[in-house]
């Protein structure tokens, strides 16, 4: 378990690492991208399929024929082949983001070894020196007293005169809910600094080099989705302990 003290030592938060999950005072505090996961996302279910379909076209060979057994050897790993796709996605991802990370905190450059991992990671770094990129905070723990929910913003930085709160994500493209989980981080974050702050950044580095940088500046608009978000899934987080026996 891990600890951190925010508004001035006033608030302990603590998270386990292993679970993902947060708390104040022994009470478990919702995490921002649990409540931006209840927003549907119909694309994910399309990939899937793709993925099946891709995964069966290569396993089926015309004019061949196949017993009961190997049809459904077949079939039972059509089912998971989205899975072992996004294992490896998240993995190279995974390595990208580490070294992004610790490039933030220490300014070191460890370079992946794996080829389209360091692609991304050196992307990363010519962007930061086109663009006189400067870091402020890195993987910053964030707690919302007034709406009970915390999380990890990526990083604070300042490029073009405009201070950003940004997420790293090695996604294949950059999603709608992003822009409400860094207002999430911007609400907690200014509720606790008082820190100005001008608009949000997603960094999308992916398993195959590319690099991709957005801004945003509609703080309004995104937080006040988010935040309706956030009564949805609590609420629903209410009705199942409910329904497992807890009280409301």
């Amino acid at each position: 378990m891990e600890t951190y003290k925010l508004y001035k030592d006033k608030v302990v938060l603590t998270f386990d690492s292993e679970k993902h999950t947060y708390f104040v005072k022994d009470k478990r505090i919702e995490g921002v991208t649990g409540v931006t996961g209840i927003i549907n996302k119909p694309a994910l279910m399309y990939w899937a399929v793709n993925m099946t379909v891709e995964f069966l076209s290569k396993a089926l060979k015309p004019g061949k024929k196949y017993d009961e057994i190997q049809l459904k050897g077949m079939l039972e790993s059509a089912k998971y082949a989205h899975r072992q796709k996004a294992t490896k996605s998240a993995d190279i991802g995974t390595i990208v983001h580490q070294a992004i990370e610790t490039y933030i905190k220490t300014g070191k450059q460890t370079n992946p070894v794996n080829n389209d991992a360091r692609r991304s990671f050196k992307k990363f770094l010519q962007w930061v020196k086109n663009n006189d990129v400067k870091f402020f905070e890195s993987e910053r723990k964030v707690y919302s007293e007034k709406f009970e929910y915390a999380g990890t913003m990526d990083f604070y930085c300042e490029t073009a005169n405009k201070r950003l709160i940004g997420d790293i994500k090695t996604s294949s493209g950059i999603w709608d809910e992003y822009w409400l989980q860094t207002s999430a981080y911007q609400q907690a974050y200014q509720e606790e600094t008082n820190a100005r702050i001008d608009g949000h950044i997603i960094v999308r580095v992916s398993k195959i080099g590319e690099l991709e940088v957005v801004e945003n500046y509609d703080y309004d608009k995104n937080v006040l989705a988010f935040n309706g978000a956030l009564a949805l899934y609590k609420r629903m987080m209410e009705i199942k302990d409910s329904k497992n026996g807890k009280n409301l």
